[in-house]
C-alpha cells in the first residue's frame, strides 16, 4: 500500500494543481504556486496563456500517469519493491518534459523577434 501511495502523489498533485489552475488561474504575477518564468513575468498575455495550457496539459498527463500507474502496480503486485522508483522517475520524465513544451510555446509566440515582426 505505502508503494502504490506514494506512486500516486505526482499525478494526483499534476491532477489537483491542473484543475485549480484551470477553474482559478493565479493572479498575474503572484507569488506562491504558478508558472512564473522571466516571459511570463513580463507578459500578462504570456502569463494567461502559460496557466491555461499547462492546467489542460497537466491534467491530461496525470490522468494518464495516474490511470497507467495504477494498472501497473495493480498487475504487478509481486514486484512493487522493483519498479515503483521507474514509475516515478517516468512520471517526473513527463513532468519536465511538459514544462519545456509549454516553455518553447510561450517562447515562439512571445518572443522579441516575433514581437517585432506582429508589429
Amino acid at each position: 500500500m505505502f508503494y502504490f501511495i506514494v506512486v500516486m502523489l505526482a499525478p494526483t498533485a499534476m491532477l489537483i494543481v491542473g484543475l485549480m489552475w484551470k477553474i482559478s488561474p493565479p493572479p498575474y504575477q503572484s507569488k506562491g504556486l504558478a508558472y512564473s518564468t522571466e516571459l511570463t513575468q513580463k507578459d500578462p498575455d504570456a502569463w494567461v496563456m502559460a496557466h491555461r495550457y499547462c492546467s489542460r496539459l497537466w491534467l491530461r498527463i496525470g490522468i494518464i500517469t495516474g490511470g497507467a500507474s495504477a494498472i501497473l502496480m495493480l498487475l504487478f503486485k509481486e514486484n512493487y519493491s522493483s519498479f515503483w522508483l521507474w514509475l516515478i522517475v517516468g512520471q517526473m520524465a513527463l513532468f519536465c518534459v511538459s514544462v519545456f513544451m509549454i516553455d518553447l510555446l510561450l517562447k515562439n509566440i512571445f518572443s522579441d523577434n516575433n514581437s517585432e515582426k506582429k508589429k
